[in-house]
């Protein structure tokens, strides 16, 4: 069985394609991006929450002390474990996801086919409560068929994006090869048929107005297709749901600063595990970024988050494509089952809808663009300086990169500490760096350690390209 043990392998990506200076920012706009989007789900908890009890106005410092205190909880019990996180993603997953089928089954008889095809009315701007998602920008707010289309479209790719996060612990799984591409298939099947199915059965059972959809709606729905008892269950599933996430994202983003420590990027002591196996640095540095973003609302965050991630996905799409092109006898677990020619045709897509974002975001998107460069710029030079003058500590053992799948008999670090690879058909391909040339010159493949070495040398996962 092929063993992994790097976990920057979003970097890892980025480095191979456009060298180091690309990966560090990309990794840092891919963390800022994850940060800001981990700040959402103690909001929404807690938004679910109130709801339910019937508080209608929860705000100021008792709303802060709130989602402080979910924070926290939520970061112990990631401390806990990769394990442990799983396994409760798992038992959520069953809870979330149990009456939403409840709600299919019973309002399948209820359907109006009809409904499905209604136009939504003009669109209504008192639907917000604030002038952020409905100020301009470089464009007029577009409004098209009935629709606000920049809240429309953000909802839409905050609620369809981030599968490549799970690229920063694909090393943490048992065969990259086939779990890691196994998982993001299925993932995305069942995210994709979890919205479409609830809404077509919701909107075809109803008959509500198009204003009366908002936050926590489909609680109401759920009453009347199938009794109180359901709409209950559906708000509390839509509930823990969000503390799943809020889990998922938090390892993804605590992981991606363990990586750019174990690059030498950011100091040491982030790249250092509890006895759990977890980054402990980068959960305790994320749960106070993610206090501090909770100041902020649902639909700013939204916007916000979304502005970061879509820059470092265009990178993202970037890499793919070059690599594919000018890469293509480097070795990769999994290799996307299309022609190389093929590649700029798969990312064209993403990429003119990314970009149709951007072109319809207002201007504090782009304040807090420039903002988010301007402060890992800042953060990159103070970096270096503290390297040079040896204020903090740094990783200087560097791995050459020549490998990424570690041979029969080498350490590899897991949650539980080391273990040895017994598989006897495993192997040690080779493939050339797509780096600079000083890279090259640099890099020479070594033997790989034995158990009587003292520092373990670790090995690289590739992200699917």
């Amino acid at each position: 069985m092929y063993q992994f043990s790097h976990v920057y392998s979003t970097q890892l990506v980025y480095r191979e394609a456009f060298g180091e200076s690309a990966a560090s920012v990309t990794g840092y706009l891919a963390w800022v991006s994850g940060a800001t989007d981990n700040a959402i789900y103690p909001t929404l908890f807690m938004e679910y929450v109130t709801s339910v009890l019937g508080y209608e106005d929860f705000s100021g410092l008792t709303r802060f002390i709130s989602i402080a205190i979910i924070t926290v909880c939520l970061a112990i019990l990631n401390y806990s474990g990769l394990e442990i996180v799983g396994n409760a993603s798992i038992i959520v997953c069953i809870l979330a996801m149990s009456p939403f089928v409840i709600l299919t089954i019973v309002g399948i008889p209820k359907v109006v086919p009809s409904r499905w095809l209604q136009m939504p009315e003009e669109p209504d701007d008192a639907l917000f409560d604030d002038d952020f998602q409905t100020s301009s920008g470089p464009l007029p707010l577009l409004t098209l068929g009935g629709i606000l289309w920049r809240p429309y479209l953000n909802n839409l790719f905050w609620n369809l994006n981030s599968f490549d996060s799970a690229g920063c612990f694909a090393g943490e799984t048992s065969d990259v090869h086939t779990t890691y591409p196994r998982g993001i298939f299925i993932g995305l099947i069942m995210s994709v048929l979890s919205y479409i199915i609830p809404v077509l059965i919701a909107v075809g059972a109803t008959d509500y107005e198009q204003a009366d959809w908002e936050d926590g709606h489909l609680g109401t729905v759920a009453v009347d297709i199938g009794g109180k008892w359901l709409g209950m269950w559906t708000i509390f599933a839509a509930a823990i749901s969000n503390l799943a996430l809020f889990e998922a994202e938090m390892s993804s983003d605590a992981f991606q600063l363990m990586g750019m420590a174990e690059r030498g990027i950011l100091p040491k002591i982030f790249s250092t595990r509890s006895k759990h196996g977890t980054p402990t640095a980068g959960i305790c540095f994320n749960t106070m970024v993610i206090i501090a973003f909770s100041c902020a609302d649902f639909g700013q965050l939204l916007e916000l988050l979304n502005s970061v991630y879509a820059i470092s996905l265009l990178l993202e799409y970037a890499a793919f494509v070059k690599l594919r092109l000018y890469n293509k006898e480097m070795h990769r677990p999994y290799r996307i089952p299309v022609p190389d020619w093929a590649a700029p045709l798969v990312v064209l897509p993403p990429t003119l809808g990314v970009l149709l974002i951007f072109a319809l975001s207002n201007w504090f998107v782009y304040i807090f663009c420039a903002g988010a460069l301007i402060f890992g710029f800042v953060v990159f030079k103070l970096s270096e300086l503290c390297k040079r003058r040896g204020w903090l500590e740094f990783e200087t053992k560097q791995s050459n990169f020549k490998y990424d799948v570690a041979p029969v008999g080498s350490p590899r670090l897991t949650n539980g500490g080391t273990e040895y690879h017994d598989d006897d058909e495993a192997e040690l391909p080779e493939y050339s760096s797509g780096s600079s040339e000083e890279d090259d010159e640099d890099d020479e493949i070594e033997t790989p350690p034995s158990d009587e070495d003292n520092e373990i040398e670790t090995r690289t996962p590739m992200k699917i390209v």
